[in-house]
């Protein structure tokens, strides 16, 4: 027993490392350590371990992973904690951010980020995103596939017309030109998210404007629902309950739901 104390005593003592990794999470049995939440099956999750060892040596776990939320990452640590522990760019302090699928990285990268006090959180990315139960590398390999064989699914404007393809090109090239200041106060004045990188906030615009703003979720009537350009689908981002301090998902619309699903004209600038 007394041997057991000392070793536990001794790597108490060592100074701590800490991992950062990032996972489409495998089941939806893992609580989110911040907001105690489940987590969904599918959905990007991060994971924070710690080790201590002196360097050369094998490190020796402290304590378990612990599974967080995209939006409760931030919330983990504070920004200090985050620039003291690990290097400045995602690709390089997170574990596993190079089997992300692609259009995944920018917005983890954002999100690291964010954490580091240097940016605002971004919205997650939509659960489901591996909803085939595919490893993230073997999703990569048969969308590759696909794209060779010409299918239908890697053609990400196939659900759009020419003419509303044409009109959110239009649209892009109109909100370019526009300070951040300028797309946020339009996206507000929308009743749409305004965090997030500059380009993410011209695609955010064009859609609005040249399809019209995204309806409300009716399944949980706290935020606007999301629109895919692959599928043509509207899915719920989930939103952060404020009295509850924790984040939640929604479902989204059922079929009966979408089929009733009308957007709003855009209101541009007052």
């Amino acid at each position: 027993l007394s041997l057991l104390f000392f070793s536990g005593a001794l790597l108490q003592a060592m100074p701590a490392s800490f991992t950062l990794e990032v996972e489409y999470s495998k089941s939806a049995r893992a609580a989110c350590k911040q907001c105690k939440a489940k987590i969904d099956k599918d959905e990007v999750r991060f994971g924070l371990k710690a080790s201590a060892g002196e360097e050369g040596e094998r490190n020796h776990v402290l304590e378990a992973v612990k599974w967080h939320h995209f939006a409760c990452l931030p919330r983990a640590k504070g920004a200090a904690w985050f620039k003291k522990n690990f290097c400045d760019e995602a690709p390089d302090a997170i574990q596993g951010f190079g089997a992300l699928k692609e259009e995944h990285r920018p917005v983890v990268a954002a999100l690291f980020k964010a954490c580091r006090g240097e940016g605002t959180i971004p919205d997650a990315p939509a659960v489901g995103a591996s909803a085939d139960g595919e490893t993230p590398a073997k999703s990569s390999k048969r969308k590759k596939a696909s794209e060779a064989e010409g299918s239908p699914a890697a053609k990400k404007v196939a659900v759009l017309s020419p003419q509303q393809t044409a009109a959110i090109a239009a649209a892009k090239a109109e909100f370019s030109s526009k300070s951040i200041a300028a797309l946020g106060a339009l996206l507000q004045a929308n009743g749409l998210p305004k965090a997030g990188r500059k380009d993410e906030l011209v695609e955010r615009c064009a859609e609005g404007k040249a399809l019209g703003v995204p309806p409300m979720c009716p399944r949980c009537e706290k935020v606007k629902l999301k629109f895919s350009m692959a599928s043509g689908k509207f899915s719920c981002p989930g939103h952060f309950d404020s009295e509850e301090k924790v984040f939640k998902r929604c479902k989204g619309p059922d079929e009966a739901q979408a089929a009733d699903l009308k957007r709003t004209p855009w209101e541009g600038p007052k």
